[in-house]
């Protein structure tokens, strides 16, 4: 994944906004449920955000990641661009409806060059807003402002990981405290490139049953040993504190 990184190589953080953000992020389409509670920076810009959560699951980060929120998405693909949304579309909309509809034919004529007129703007609008390659990549906080707010990371388009993250809260940061911090959790990391979700089902029927068809896999991938309901939030957290440069 290509994140962005300070001349050092670890992930950035934006000081500007020390807030923090309490986030509960949870593996979609686990049972019993694979999650982690992360407190990070609202400041901490979005790709740098998807290292951390790469960081607590256990992901490479070799994969695409991409995050959704209210229905637009920002993410590797896009170089960590927020998409713009379509503002064609409803005066196309407009247009359809107002040339099938009972008005006269002059009276078509004049609302169809008010609104492509209107349309002529909202395109120069959108070229203009394309140009603004300098903004950098948005922050948390940005794209997220309330609490309770809830959105999604993908990581890898083709195993299909999705991750479901509510903002469980938002308060000063504490003193003496470093961030971004990993502070509960529950399940073993998921193990990438096993079929995502459905594929991982399996893997758990097979944990510590040698005689289940895959259990062979496990054993090729050394974890024969394995048991999916070990978790450690200091381990998590100090993966964390490496990645970030922070002293624990």
């Amino acid at each position: 994944m290509s994140k962005k990184k300070s001349s050092d190589g670890s992930p950035e953080i934006d000081p500007r906004d020390l807030r923090i953000y309490r986030l509960k992020i949870t593996v979609g389409d686990t049972d019993p449920p694979i999650w982690r509670r992360l407190e990070v920076y609202a400041g901490m810009e979005m790709d740098s955000l998807a290292t951390a959560i790469d960081t607590v699951f256990g992901w490479s980060g070799e994969h695409l990641g991409e995050f959704n929120i209210k229905g637009r998405s920002i993410g590797d693909d896009g170089e960590w661009r927020l998409d713009e949304p379509d503002r064609l579309e409803a005066p196309f909309k407009q247009l359809r409806k107002l040339l099938q509809g009972r008005a006269s034919d002059e009276q078509k004529r004049e609302q169809a060059r008010e609104l492509l007129e209107s349309m002529g703007s909202k395109f120069q609008a959108a070229e203009d807003s394309s140009e603004q390659d300098d903004a950098g990549v948005p922050t948390l906080s940005d794209l997220v402002p309330r609490v309770r707010t809830k959105f999604t990371y993908t990581y890898d388009f083709g195993d299909d990981w999705k991750h479901l993250i509510e903002v469980e809260k938002i308060a000063p940061a504490e003193p003496g405290v470093r961030y971004p911090r990993c502070t509960d959790g529950a399940r073993a990391n998921p193990i990438e490139d096993c079929g995502g979700p459905w594929g991982f089902a399996d893997l758990l029927a097979a944990a510590g049953h040698p005689e289940h068809e895959r259990f062979g896999d496990l054993e090729e991938w050394g974890l024969a040993k394995w048991d999916p309901a070990k978790f450690s939030v200091e381990k998590s957290d100090r993966a964390l504190a490496r990645l970030f440069r922070l002293k624990k």
